[in-house]
């Protein structure tokens, strides 16, 4: 195994998994609208949580509505009608005009297999609506990811432009998962919303993704098969299921294999490609028998630049080092190898969203539902036996 490496996605975990006690903790009355919470250092010892986690909950629960903050005060719990609803049961909802029309709001992706992943979620949408008598209207945010700021300003206007034409429905992918709140909420409130790939904590929606850990377990666990036993992962710095999850599964393969202490090598990628990774250079750089044999990516995008970097360093995949990407969207890395991935059901999140929504219009008060659907393993020429 290798030696353990830091990993800032840990403490994003600890955040997140704080935020829900404590959202717990207000909508089941344990601390009233209009009282304050205790003081941080108090959270800190009622949780067993670093002061960091606790204002980072903190935050996060002020940006969903359920506490107000005022500089030098303690965090207010919010009133309820400002509060975000449970997420149990979604009050009722009506099209505003009855309209067909059924909103997919994602950006769009590069093509793979001659179509981007966005067009196969739309293909598979399509096809449940038109059973039904819907349609499909595909809301494009564009083809480049920009900053956070311009990601959230494309889905704000997509969102109330079907607001504004009183669309059926939205089937919505947030990439600028921390923005767009209260709109969000509006358009859960007018109309049947169903969020793909991430879930967004205090948004009273279904949600339609793939079970993330028991893909990566697999995909751990394919590799530990063909003997390796020094491996890496490569994840990011992002508090959302989809990250998380994908990290638990490989945490929760190296522990089957080797044990409750098994030595965890995760790390965070930078947040711009090419930037300077000088944990990723040191841990490459050790001697033969003791750097990584494997590395696996929370994306395919990472897994690509993991190629690249090896490269730059002189190691080869897989002769020297073995990578696995996920969502296969990526087929072969800059090397031209191809990428051993997991593949997503892009079809099937689209026409399982729909079903959902269709359900939801026939059925406005039942309760949330959400879905994760299985994934499959590709194996392609980056990952080899060392047996």
């Amino acid at each position: 195994m290798l030696p353990s490496v830091e990993n800032d996605n840990r403490k994003t975990a600890s955040s997140v998994k704080l935020t829900q006690k404590l959202r717990e903790e207000i909508e089941a009355g344990r601390y009233a609208p209009g009282e304050a919470l205790p003081a941080e250092r108090a959270l800190a010892q009622i949780f067993n949580a670093n002061r960091r986690t606790v204002r980072a909950a903190v935050e996060q629960l002020a940006n969903e509505g359920l506490l107000s903050i005022k500089p030098k005060c303690r965090p207010v719990v919010a009133a309820p009608d400002s509060a975000p609803r449970s997420r149990t049961r979604i009050p009722k909802t009506k099209p505003l005009a009855n309209s067909q029309f059924v909103a997919l709001v994602m950006w769009h992706g590069i093509s793979e297999q001659g179509a981007t992943a966005q067009q196969r979620i739309f293909w598979g949408m399509n096809k449940a609506l038109g059973r039904e008598g819907y349609h499909g209207v595909f809301l494009d945010l564009g083809d480049e990811i920009g900053s956070e700021e311009e990601n959230a300003a494309r889905e704000a206007a997509r969102l109330q432009y079907a607001i504004d034409h009183e669309f059926g429905g939205v089937i919505f992918y947030a990439y600028a998962y921390r923005q767009n709140r209260d709109l969000i909420r509006e358009v859960a409130r007018r109309m049947p919303l169903v969020l793909i790939d991430r879930m967004l904590t205090g948004i009273d929606a279904d949600f339609v993704g793939i079970d993330n850990r028991q893909a990566m377990f697999d995909a751990t666990r394919h590799l530990i098969e063909l003997g390796h036993t020094r491996l890496a992962y490569v994840t990011r710095n992002e508090p959302i299921n989809t990250v998380i999850e994908r990290q638990e599964g490989f945490r929760a393969a190296l522990r089957e294999e080797f044990g409750e202490d098994a030595q965890e090598s995760i790390l965070t990628a930078p947040p711009h490609v090419g930037s300077q990774w000088p944990v990723f250079d040191g841990l490459m750089h050790l001697p033969a028998d003791r750097h990584p044999t494997a590395i696996l990516c929370v994306n395919d995008f990472e897994a690509n630049e993991v190629a690249r970097r090896l490269a730059d360093i002189g190691l080869t995949v897989p002769g020297d080092v073995s990578v696995v990407g996920f969502d296969n969207i990526v087929r072969s890395l800059v090397t031209g190898i191809g990428l051993t991935t997991v593949a997503q059901p892009f079809e099937e999140i689209g026409s399982k969203s729909a079903e959902l929504l269709l359900n939801r219009l026939r059925n406005p008060n039942s309760p949330t539902a959400s879905v994760e659907l299985p994934a499959r393993m590709i194996i392609r020429q980056s990952t080899r036996s060392i047996r």
